[in-house]
């Protein structure tokens, strides 16, 4: 399914800048050449290729005496200093914590410009956080790989710098034409299977009380640049995503990938829906989701109730959440990294539940890493709180920690370690802690988690954040914490092996996710299940793995896999086979003890029955000279 057409102008005239010009008929609002995405020319200079489009550091800033509706320039890009004109340009404003709008320059003088601000009262409006880039003027053109578009006097002009210099003739150059492919309305048992989406994507709506969609699976599809922005047409309104939307009925989404959107990656609303065994790399990197202000978004979004989001892998991904949860929702064994890695949008988490979708609602069993939002987060302040949510079982390393407001949930077995230095707590609330469980949010006077449950968890620090300059302990009823240095507990965490040695305090105190004896056979690694084994521990490409720690190896099994071959040697070409895994064991011991200082290869083969047989990956790692 294909939303792009060729463009085959005439002729391509060269422009002194090094750009290249055609007359095209069509309107196009994305561009492709070979394959590649073009970037919106803009202001400060980004690149969909190099991925600094995702960073803010490519994101001029706000100065503190900036208004609602005015943008005064602050940091290190300054539009008096561009010799720019922005009037008419398109900003992509984030003026709202986790709220960003798309809205004309009406006036620009020197280091300020105007804008409408229509965006609502609820808006969290923080000067000093805010930012915004610039796009839609041929002036922004300057950069190899940037684009533009305009259409005067009926004749429309296509204008790109391709990243070589070279001309586009010759070249595979494609617009973007079409939003949805497919708009499924009031439907019963419909499944979609095996396809791919370039450029384009599907919609599922329901029209009244009595007529929903209903049993809709949607089941190994490819969504690639499935989702983007019209901006160069001039248009403010939220790009069209992928929106499946089947109210009293159910939905199926699974082993899905979703690629490079610019907007939402997935919104879905239903009844008991399964997401499962998806992929999401690289969406969102605008954030600009909404027209008012609201409850956010996220990279994948849930209006459902009672929906399971279970063995997601999400890296890589722009929005200030990665899964932000339905009513009664259950999330659990997902790999969440890089959520919101280059700060375009603050406030967040890896998972999230809003005040009202916290009762119910079980977040477990998910590694959530490299972050610099909290991994898993319950919102809320009194009187709107939210109450008898669990967080069980989580893993959560190098975030900002774990944030818990609200009252009578259940928090344990979480293992929360190895605070992300950069970027900050935009919250504010946490008291540079890991495990955050808050005894008051804010300035307000009313305490919170006098009933929660605290019990078993792992942590490096942990506390009840700030109220009044007063550093608070954890609320709630505790229980059997453990709080100090995790790693020392551990086998080898910066290796992913979160297993508690067998003298650990964790293992005789039965604190944490893991028990020593079931991991002999049985280690949960989450994510998408592959066709082959994935997932490593330790990781590819490893240079400090501990021979002292290294007493086993495991890896997160194929899908259909019953039985799994692990070979290991010190040389790519020569693997000797160690053991087989069975009876979904991913867990195989070594032989002999590693040396020191050596490079091993390794490699998983996954039988699925007599004649069907994947072979693996070959992995590697170096053990240290210690």
């Amino acid at each position: 399914m294909d939303g792009t057409v060729p463009l085959q102008p005439k002729k391509w005239d060269k422009m002194a800048n090094g750009a290249y010009k055609a007359v095209i008929e069509q309107d196009i609002w994305q561009l492709f050449i070979d394959d590649e995405m073009m970037t919106n020319a803009r202001w400060p200079n980004a690149l969909w290729y190099d991925k600094t489009v995702f960073d803010h550091e490519y994101w001029a800033k706000s100065a503190r005496s900036s208004t609602r509706g005015l943008m005064i320039d602050g940091g290190n890009h300054k539009l008096a200093e561009s010799g720019l004109d922005a009037t008419g340009a398109m900003a992509v404003l984030n003026v709202g914590s986790f709220c960003t709008f798309t809205r004309e320059v009406l006036e620009h003088k020197t280091d300020r410009f105007t804008y409408t601000d229509d965006f609502g009262k609820n808006l969290n409006y923080k000067p000093k956080n805010n930012q915004y880039f610039l796009e839609s003027k041929l002036e922004f053109l300057d950069n190899p790989g940037e684009w533009f578009f305009e259409r005067k006097g009926g004749i429309g002009t296509l204008y790109v710098m391709t990243r070589d210099g070279g001309s586009p003739e010759g070249r595979d150059v494609r617009g973007k034409v079409q939003s949805v492919a497919f708009t499924i309305t009031d439907c019963t048992n419909v499944i979609f299977k095996d396809l791919t989406f370039f450029a384009t994507t599907l919609q599922a709506r329901s029209t009244g009380r009595d007529k929903y969609n209903d049993n809709l699976v949607f089941h190994s599809l490819n969504f690639s640049y499935p989702t983007y922005n019209r901006r160069m047409l001039r248009d403010t309104t939220p790009p069209q995503w992928t929106k499946i939307m089947a109210d009293k009925g159910s939905v199926k989404i699974y082993n899905n990938t979703f690629y490079g959107t610019d907007g939402i990656a997935l919104e879905y609303k239903g009844v008991n829906d399964r997401v499962e065994n998806n992929f999401f790399e690289y969406n969102d990197w605008s954030g600009a989701n909404m027209n008012k202000a609201g409850g956010g978004a996220g990279t994948v979004k849930s209006e459902s109730t009672n929906d399971t989001f279970i063995r997601n892998t999400l890296r890589y991904n722009g929005a200030s959440v990665g899964f932000r949860s339905g009513y009664a929702s259950q999330a659990k064994l997902n790999d969440i990294s890089k959520q919101c890695w280059g700060m375009i949008q603050h406030d967040g988490s890896g998972i999230q539940a809003q005040v009202k979708r916290q009762t119910n609602v079980l977040f477990e069993q998910n590694w959530i890493h490299n972050s610099p939002k909290y991994g898993l987060r319950f919102d809320g302040a009194p009187p709107n709180s939210g109450e008898h949510g669990t967080m069980r079982k989580n893993v959560l390393r190098k975030t900002n920690g774990m944030m818990v407001k609200g009252d009578y949930h259940t928090v344990d077995h979480n293992l929360i370690f190895y605070k992300f230095t950069k970027g900050g707590d935009h919250d504010g609330q946490g008291g540079k802690c890991n495990l955050c469980v808050l005894r008051y949010v804010r300035q307000n006077p009313v305490a919170i988690n006098h009933h929660t449950q605290v019990e078993y968890n792992a942590a490096d620090i942990a506390n009840g954040g700030v109220h009044n300059k007063v550093l608070y302990n954890m609320s709630g009823i505790l229980k059997g914490n453990a709080i100090g240095d995790v790693r020392v507990q551990l086998m080898d965490p910066d290796n992913m092996d979160f297993r508690p040695r067998l003298d650990s305090l964790y293992n005789i105190g039965k604190v944490g996710p893991y028990n020593f004896m079931e991991t002999k056979t049985k280690y949960w690694i989450p994510g998408r299940q592959q066709y082959k084994a994935s997932n490593p521990v330790p990781p590819d490409g490893s240079t400090t793995v501990k021979v002292g720690s290294r007493d086993v190896l495991m890896w997160l099994n194929s899908f259909e896999g019953r039985f799994h071959t692990l070979y290991l040697g010190t040389t790519p070409d020569d693997l000797k086979q160690q053991g087989v895994a069975k009876n979904g064991s991913n867990v195989v011991k070594l032989r002999k003890p590693l040396e020191r200082g050596r490079q091993y290869y390794w490699r998983v083969d996954a039988k699925v029955n007599k004649y069907v047989k994947y072979v693996g990956d070959v992995w590697s790692f170096k053990t240290a000279e210690e």
